[in-house]
């Protein structure tokens, strides 16, 4: 009696050279995604520091003015001295003159121009408060604009074309305090793009 024998089915050892690149290259797909996502999940978290920072000096003005009924450009005077915890921004201030619709303005630039935007916080006499979130070649522009009291939203090219036909020169408007790279907000603030905002009705 003859018996009929099947051979064994044997099963690879390792993963074919098919196998190895289709999971190579998905795990390539995977970290540039994850990549990107952190990327912007860095600027994002720097960007922040810049808004806090505007809103933080808008808060501590408010409450100089109405204990002194003035505004300052003296970061000393609004309390806001804590050295050495800004590592993205640099902030500044300057007060409108008398004749001026703005009271005062605060900047925030970037220490890397091209990792981040800048902040402009404008608040004017009427109690209207306007923040920018711009490029920071369109700081100084944005800057000009604001301070002739313009606080319609406007885009870069409008606002280059305002201060082109105002004929007006930045070097005619107040100086900025140029003090608060070592300063450090306390407070996170509300968050406004383009768009104007109501602080309190006792800010004057």
């Amino acid at each position: 009696m003859t018996m009929c024998r099947h051979p064994r089915l044997q099963t690879p050892d390792g993963f074919t050279l098919i196998e190895l690149m289709t999971v190579v290259a998905i795990l390539g797909i995977l970290v540039s995604v994850a990549t990107v996502s952190y990327n912007q999940f860095v600027i994002k978290a720097k960007t922040v520091e810049g808004e806090i920072v505007v809103h933080e000096v808008e808060r501590l003005e408010y409450l100089y003015h109405a204990s002194n009924e003035t505004y300052t450009t003296s970061f000393a005077d609004l309390g806001f001295a804590m050295k050495g915890a800004l590592k993205y921004y640099t902030a500044e201030v300057r007060m409108g003159s008398a004749t001026d619709s703005m009271g005062y303005q605060v900047r925030a630039s970037p220490v890397t121009a091209s990792a981040t935007d800048a902040w402009l916080l404008t608040s004017y006499r009427d109690g209207s408060v306007q923040v920018d979130r711009i490029p920071v070649s369109n700081l100084s522009v944005f800057a000009s604009v604001r301070y002739m009291g313009n606080a319609a939203p406007m885009t870069s090219i409008e606002a280059t074309n305002i201060v082109a036909g105002s004929g007006m020169s930045v070097n005619n408007e107040p100086e900025w305090s140029d003090g608060g790279s070592n300063l450090r907000c306390q407070e996170c603030g509300r968050v406004v793009i383009n768009q104007p905002a109501i602080p309190p009705t006792a800010q004057k």
